[in-house]
């Protein structure tokens, strides 16, 4: 199988525009007619309406999985694990440091079922502290997710343990409440 690309754009758009506004559902459906063959102009479509940068954008679309075209990554099937997201996507941004991650990613274990639905490559999670242990403390989970665009939550609980389940089932309700959502949109 293979990635998407500006020449699978230009030969297939047409095609692709379903699975491109499955992946992006934040995306106006008459912008995107609008793009037609043109590959660049697609990326700023998706960077305006998403908020992503450029890479991030491009990262997404490398990922979209396509069977009929042969794009995607194949192999791991919604069954395997193998290539699903998890908490290995996590970076450990301002306030915390690499000693602390097994402890951080033991308190949030309960996010990875929810993150196996989404392709690791696409997955992209990112946890910060503002104001680290006084009280105007607050921890911030940031998420971009296949199909859900980005997600955050945060917390001001004085804790650093509390604020980290807070951030968690946050995290759970928001993905949960915009599949649900995507799930009616389907209809």
């Amino acid at each position: 199988m293979q990635s998407l690309t500006h020449q699978v754009w230009e030969q297939h758009y047409v095609a692709l525009r379903h699975p491109v506004l499955a992946q992006f559902p934040q995306v106006d459906r008459s912008e995107l007619d609008g793009v037609t063959d043109d590959y660049d102009a697609l990326v700023e479509l998706l960077q305006r309406s998403t908020g992503m940068d450029a890479d991030r954008v491009l990262d997404q679309l490398r990922g979209l999985d396509v069977e009929e075209l042969g794009l995607g990554a194949g192999g791991s099937g919604e069954n395997g694990d193998a290539g699903r997201g998890s908490l290995e996507q996590l970076s450990l941004g301002k306030g915390f440091t690499d000693g602390e991650r097994d402890r951080i990613v033991d308190r949030l274990s309960k996010l990875n079922r929810h993150l196996k639905r989404f392709n690791a490559d696409d997955t992209w999670l990112e946890l910060t502290v503002k104001d680290r242990e006084t009280t105007s403390q607050v921890v911030t989970l940031s998420a971009e997710l296949p199909r859900l665009g980005r997600l955050q939550a945060s917390s001001k609980e004085g804790d650093l343990s509390a604020a980290l389940a807070d951030v968690r089932e946050d995290l759970i309700r928001q993905m949960e409440r915009a599949l649900d959502k995507r799930s009616r949109g389907a209809r």
